[in-house]
């Protein structure tokens, strides 16, 4: 009896062995194929690449913010000429001089709508022929 004793632990310590054996060589059989080291790699692509989305988004940001700083001291700039000219052009300027500069880059740079008729009359004045002369757009190439 005892020898079947000895004879039945004997095969469950095999039984063991051989389970856990299994179990140790499917572990090691998945941290090592090759489709664990393809996943690794794509998971590791995947970061890089994300890391290189943050950084041109980024990027963008600091150049859209430092063009918003450039064009509002531009702006500031602009403005601070037609005030300029504005002020001289009171003072040395005749009136309709005065009314085609506020027409043409008073509604440009400083964004006033055009007041019609500045004369006491309240009949729209008619447009003078002269304002034709100058032309606000960029010359085109031929």
């Amino acid at each position: 009896m005892e020898e079947q004793m000895t004879m039945g632990l004997w095969l469950l310590l095999i039984l063991l062995a051989v389970l856990l054996a299994g179990v140790l060589g499917f572990w090691i059989g998945r941290t090592t194929s090759h489709e664990r080291r393809l996943i690794r790699e794509l998971e590791n692509e995947l970061d890089s690449r994300m890391q290189e989305l943050n950084r041109y988004r980024s990027a963008v940001n600091q150049h859209f913010d430092r063009t918003a700083t450039l064009f509002a001291g531009m702006a500031g700039a602009y403005r601070d000429l037609y005030h300029h000219l504005a002020e001289s052009c009171e003072e040395l300027a005749d009136k309709p001089t005065r009314q085609r500069l506020e027409e043409r880059a008073g509604r440009l740079l400083a964004n006033v709508p055009v007041r019609e008729g500045r004369s006491d009359s309240t009949q729209p004045r008619s447009p003078d022929p002269r304002e034709s002369e100058i032309d606000l757009q960029p010359p085109r190439p031929d």
